[in-house]
C-alpha cells in the first residue's frame, strides 16, 4: 500500500513530465484526485487544461472509478477521456483485463489516486507505478471516511519505512 510516489496535486505535473518518466497512459481515480467528490459535474478550467495538454502530448487519460458510469460521465463531459466505472478498486481484475485488452505496457501507465486503500492499492496489484495525491477537498463522503482512518497509520509506516517518500510537487523534487 505504499505509493511510488506522493504528488499535492496531479495537475501540476506538465505532459513533458510524464513523457520524461515514460509514461504514456495515465489512469485516475476521480472523485478528490481530479473533481471534488462533492460536485455532480465539473467546473474547473484547470482539469480542461491539463487535459488537453496532456492530449496534445498523445498522453492518454483514463478515469477508473468505483462509481457509476452516470457520475462519472457527468464529471468530465466533454473531456477526451477513457472511463472505467465500477472498478471495484481495491480489486485490480477490472484494470488488469483493460491493460490486457488495450495491450498497454504496464511501464508506460501511471495509477493516479487520493486513497492508499483503494486507488494505490489496486495500481500496485495490477502491476503499474503509483502516486498518491492529496484529496482536492478536505471533507470524505461517509463511505470513505472508514478507509481515511486506516490509512493515518499506514501513511506512518510508509514515511517510517521510506524517509524519502514526501509530499512533492514535481517528479523531480
Amino acid at each position: 500500500m505504499k505509493p511510488d510516489l506522493m504528488i499535492e496535486q496531479i495537475m501540476q505535473i506538465t505532459p513533458q513530465e510524464f513523457i520524461n518518466q515514460g509514461i504514456k497512459v495515465i489512469i485516475s481515480d476521480l472523485d478528490n484526485t481530479l473533481v471534488p467528490w462533492n460536485k455532480p459535474a465539473r467546473k474547473d478550467q484547470t482539469l480542461t487544461q491539463w487535459i488537453q495538454a496532456l492530449q496534445a502530448q498523445n498522453i492518454q487519460v483514463i478515469i477508473a472509478s468505483n462509481n457509476s458510469q452516470q457520475r462519472v460521465q457527468q464529471a468530465v463531459a466533454g473531456l477526451p477521456v477513457t472511463i472505467i466505472a465500477r472498478t471495484c478498486k481495491p480489486l485490480p481484475f477490472v484494470l488488469r483485463k483493460y491493460l490486457r485488452r488495450q495491450q498497454l505496457n504496464k511501464d508506460e501507465v501511471v495509477m493516479v489516486g487520493d486513497q492508499l486503500l483503494t486507488d494505490i492499492l489496486a495500481g500496485n496489484l495490477a502491476g503499474l507505478k503509483t502516486i498518491l495525491v492529496r484529496p482536492l477537498v478536505a471533507t470524505d463522503a461517509k463511505k470513505t471516511r472508514v478507509n481515511r482512518f486506516f490509512e493515518r497509520p499506514l501513511m506512518q509506516l510508509n514515511h517510517w519505512l521510506d524517509p524519502q517518500l514526501k509530499w512533492r510537487k514535481h517528479f523531480d523534487e
